[in-house]
């Protein structure tokens, strides 16, 4: 069974290989002259059957995001959604508040555990955001929450600010049937107040839900969850306009003053109501069942459902019903509570599953066929024809899009690679493709690899590659120039432009042609296409190897990008197809220079291999690998806000509104900020930051993706940062300014008076230096006595030692020879005899080793260790001896330094087995190492006696250093260290 599971594998493998491996022949398949390659023969070789590339299993997914629990979010109920000027968004929850500037999200909680429950939210024009709990209502500013009182006892589903009024009107809807009243001035936040005494109840005499509030007619109006319809005038009444539901959850107005109503319905019915003029309201037909949210914004109405996800509705038709399913999860839900619509034209969705958001004017992909190779779009051309017609040409043929706004083939020119698209004589189109010039009819009108096609005069020219450039007027082409690298040419105002494969610019004046510019000059590689601005003196150049552009024939380049294949510009800006990083974007700007930013994949282009632009009203239409692709750039400029300010500490935000004082010696700042903008990924923003002093001279200038500045090591003075953001279309923010001042350092006191302590100091250095001499030399003498003591006593231990070897052993000796003479078994005497001599020997041994003079100081440590200690290990390296130069007093000092370890091993350690190692280095340091596996030793802790102290005492006669700790193993390590030239 393993087996015939590991061979499935393989053959899917094996499948999966031979289906994609077509997919990267398709996508690296340019089918253009290759600047290596050597110069094609003027007749042209047939273009090579094109490969399929895949489709993307979901369109333009990129529009969808979603902020949820995992992201930060309280709660992922979401009631209510609304944003500050300042561009930062906030989401009501069930469990609480929450902060969204693009990056991070922070939670708050307006009051205590009750007021968690958010239903609610509403920004007036001054900035203040209002907030609708189940336990009443506040207000957000400056950082703190403010209670309106008399709402505490109150749901607050529903806020109306009313900015027509001063000061503004705020209008609270809420649980309990009421609508209260209440507003913000200079003297500070007035109480709510009821705009009528009885709450508003349903037939069945329980108290209705205010479920919305909006203006109509100049009456506050407002929807209930049981009755319909209210107007608030003098009093309040039923309104005139009646729903067909009593049910109203929800009531928008639109930018034509429509009133929409969502409400209840039965499956598969609408619930979304628009009132006319005359007060009456119709019906949307659109599956919606229960609508809980509307939101009226200039692409239409946004209607969300309880069960049945989201719907557009335009023109009073639905468009689209989005859903959890069809969206492959970009919408979080199906069940919506809640729809806003941001500054820049972004919809966020309040769901059951957390936040989603909608960006309609996002890059949105079309194909313009089901047969993917006919998707690989190499051209795109808007014909001026009536109404405007777009054509694009793919690898598999031409394609134009019909009064349906659907694609449509043209059969004449099925499966051919069309490479260029232009109307003739103002109606007439011609094709250029790999196999030669055709009309639309199909008719064969020039022989060849047709690249591009341009006016110029009144009269109209082709690019063919391997031939030259051909006078294409009539349907006699002619020759006007022979070249057989031509790639591409463009229309300027006093001549045509030719591109060419690596051998430079051209120009065509109508008779002559000239070189403009050289290849080695241009560096350009293969010109790809052209395109020139009002300035007849600058041509832009798609190039093999960037961007350049050439005013008045000098060549710049403005961008180092692999495969340029086409490009739009005007004096100061330029988008550029290429298929290494998609669609690029370049603009000017006045002190940062050149900017550039891709939009690639995860912008919502469907490949990075882009091969055409074609600039339209409000945006541009991108030809890639997998079809066309209309992109909006915005032209809403994005915000900036500060997130924090650090110099010795982390300075309040509201302390920007006056220069920040730097106390001395602080002379450096971070700042840090951040853009806003729904449209714009946080990775992608740029930062500019300007530091100038004083006078208003630049000190420094920054431009990165880093939203970080940190000047630093700064003179004294006043400075001002200014910050800029651009966001992905390059549109600056308006300019944050953050003042600081860098304090100048206060009168040297303390300097001064350390300056006069240094004085008595290197006084006190001087005397302390002869007093050190003088010490060090009593040290000296102290040591040099302290060394001719140690040798007097050794002296002395050998007079005792020879004087037991000489006398005591002789006497000894002359006994045991008399003891042998007596009459009897004297055995066990002189067995006893023999003992003591034994004894005493070991006792001129000890007191007067004569093995440290016989064999030296390594054998004599070895004879010792063998000696004291049964189980034993003895290392040192065989050259060691002629490397140590100690005299014999210093050798002796060792010798019993051993001996006093060693000893002290054997008596409290319990050590089954112990090690010896002796080194000498070359450079004159010695080093003897004892190691033990017995009970740990802690020198400070020993009990009091002369051991420890005598092996210290004699290691500084020799000026050694010895050292005890444990071993990672068990047990302890002695060490004795000496510098060889200080102990001589």
């Amino acid at each position: 069974m393993r087996t015939q599971n590991s061979l499935r594998i393989v053959l899917i493998l094996i499948v999966v290989l031979l289906l994609v491996a077509p997919v990267f022949i398709a996508q690296n398949t340019s089918q253009s002259p290759d600047q290596t390659s050597p110069s094609p023969s003027p007749t042209p070789t047939p273009a090579r059957a094109p490969s399929p590339t895949p489709l993307p299993a979901v369109q333009n997914f990129h529009q969808w995001g979603s902020i949820t629990v995992f992201n930060g979010l309280p709660s992922d109920s979401v009631r209510a959604i609304a944003q500050t000027p300042d561009g930062v968004m906030w989401f009501g929850t069930d469990n609480g508040l929450a902060r969204f500037d693009g990056r991070r999200v922070q939670n708050f909680s307006p009051g205590g555990a009750e007021t968690n429950g958010v239903l609610a939210l509403k920004v007036a024009a001054t900035g203040e955001l209002w907030i609708g709990t189940r336990a009443g209502a506040f207000v957000y500013a400056e950082g703190r929450f403010q209670t309106v009182v008399g709402t505490t006892d109150y749901g607050i589903t529903t806020i109306l600010i009313d900015d027509d009024v001063i000061p503004a009107g705020v209008f609270l809807g809420t649980d309990s049937g009421l609508v209260l009243r209440t507003a913000l001035d200079k003297v500070g936040l007035l109480p709510a107040i009821s705009l009528f005494r009885d709450p508003i109840k349903a037939s069945d005499g329980a108290v209705v839900r205010i479920t919305g509030l909006t203006r109509h007619n100049g009456a506050v109006m407002f929807s209930t969850s049981g009755r319909g319809l209210f107007e608030i005038n003098a009093d309040v009444a039923e309104s005139e306009i009646k729903s067909r539901s009593p049910l109203v959850n929800a009531i928008t107005r639109d930018a034509e003053e429509q009133i929409w109503l969502g409400t209840n319905a039965t499956k598969g019915a609408s619930g979304v109501y628009v009132v006319g003029s005359s007060g009456q309201s119709t019906r949307v037909s659109a599956p919606t069942s229960d609508v809980f949210s509307l939101e009226a914004n200039d692409s239409g109405l946004w209607a969300g459902t309880e069960r049945y996800g989201l719907f557009h509705i335009a023109n009073g038709k639905l468009k689209k019903n989005y859903t959890f399913e069809n969206t492959s999860g970009g919408l979080r839900s199906n069940t919506i509570f809640t729809l806003f619509t941001d500054r820049e034209g972004v919809v966020w969705i309040g769901t059951n599953r957390g936040v989603s958001r909608f960006d309609l004017l996002g890059a949105a992909q079309e194909t313009v066929s089901d047969i993917p190779n006919s998707n690989f779009i190499r051209t795109i051309y808007l014909a001026p024809e009536v109404g405007e017609v777009f054509y694009a040409g793919s690898n598999r043929g031409l394609f134009r899009k019909n009064s349906e706004d659907k694609w449509v083939e043209v059969p004449a020119l099925r499966n051919r690679s069309v490479f260029a698209i232009m109307a003739r004589n103002g109606s007439s189109m011609i094709i250029g493709t790999s196999e030669g010039l055709y009309d639309i009819a199909g008719r064969k009108l020039l022989e060849g690899d047709v690249r591009s096609l341009a006016s110029f005069k009144n009269r109209y020219y082709a690019a063919v590659f391997g031939r030259g450039v051909f006078d294409i007027t009539t349907d006699n082409p002619q020759l006007v120039f022979s070249n057989q690298t031509i790639t591409s040419i463009s229309e300027s105002s006093d001549r045509l432009l030719i591109g060419t494969n690596g051998n430079g610019l051209y120009s065509f004046d109508g008779k002559n042609t000239k070189l403009e510019v050289g290849a080695e000059t241009l560096k350009s590689g293969t010109i790809w296409n052209l395109d020139t601005t009002e300035d007849a003196n600058t041509a832009w150049i798609a190039g093999q190897h960037g961007v350049f552009v050439i005013t008045n024939g000098v060549p710049e380049e403005i961008l180092r990008v692999e495969d340029v294949r086409d490009i739009w510009a005007n004096i100061d800006e330029f988008w550029a197809a290429t298929t290494s990083r998609g669609l690029i974007h370049g603009r000017r700007d006045e002190r940062f220079g050149w900017l550039s930013t891709s939009i690639g994949f995860e912008q919502g282009l469907p490949s990075e291999k882009a091969f055409s632009i074609l600039g339209v009203e409000g945006g541009f239409l991108v030809g890639t690998n997998r079809g066309v692709v209309t992109y909006a750039p915005s032209e809403l400029e994005p915000k900036l806000i500060p997130v924090r300010i650090l110099s010795q500490r982390a300075h309040d935000l509201s302390e920007l509104a006056s220069p920040i004082a730097l106390e001395y010696p602080q002379n450096s700042l971070l700042v840090e900020v951040a853009g806003q903008s729904s449209r714009t990924f946080p990775e992608e923003f740029q930062y500019g930051f300007v530091l100038t002093n004083s006078k208003g001279e630049e000190v420094a200038r920054q431009l990165s993706n880093d939203a970080q500045y940190a000047p630093a090591d700064l003179a004294a003075g006043d400075y001002a940062i200014e910050a800029i953001a651009f966001n992905r279309d390059l549109l600056a923010s308006e300019p944050l300014m953050i003042k600081f001042a860098v304090a100048k350092a206060p009168f040297p006191w303390t300097a001064t008076a350390l300056g006069v302590l240094l004085v008595i100091a290197l006084v006190g250095l001087v005397w302390a230096m002869i007093e050190h001499r003088r010490i060090a030399q009593r040290n000296r003498e102290l040591a040099a006595a302290r060394l001719d003591l140690a040798n007097e006593a050794e002296r002395e231990r050998r007079r005792i030692a020879r004087d037991l070897h000489d006398q005591t052993l002789a006497d000894l000796r002359n006994l045991m020879i008399t003891s042998d003479k007596l009459a009897g078994d004297h055995s066990e005497f002189r067995n006893e005899i023999e003992a003591v001599s034994t004894d005493i020997r070991r006792i001129c041994e000890d007191l007067s080793p004569s093995v440290l003079e016989n064999v030296g100081l390594v054998a004599a440590l070895e004879f010792l260790l063998d000696r004291t200690v049964e189980s034993r290990k003895f290392s040192a390296d065989a050259a060691v001896e002629d490397r140590i130069k100690f005299p014999l007093n210093a050798q002796l000092q060792i010798y019993r330094i051993a001996q006093e370890v060693l000893t002290n091993i054997v008596r409290h350690s319990s050590a089954s087995i112990v090690e010896m190692s002796v080194d000498a280095s070359d450079a004159g340091e010695f080093a003897l190492t004892i190691s033990d596996n017995g009970d740990a030793f802690h020198p400070e802790a020993a009990q009091k006696g002369r051991g420890i102290a005598n092996i210290r005492s004699r290691a500084n006669l020799v000026n050694g250093r010895v050292s005890w700790k444990e071993s990672r193993r068990g047990g302890n390590v002695f060490s004795l260290r000496i510098d060889v030239a200080r102990s001589q």
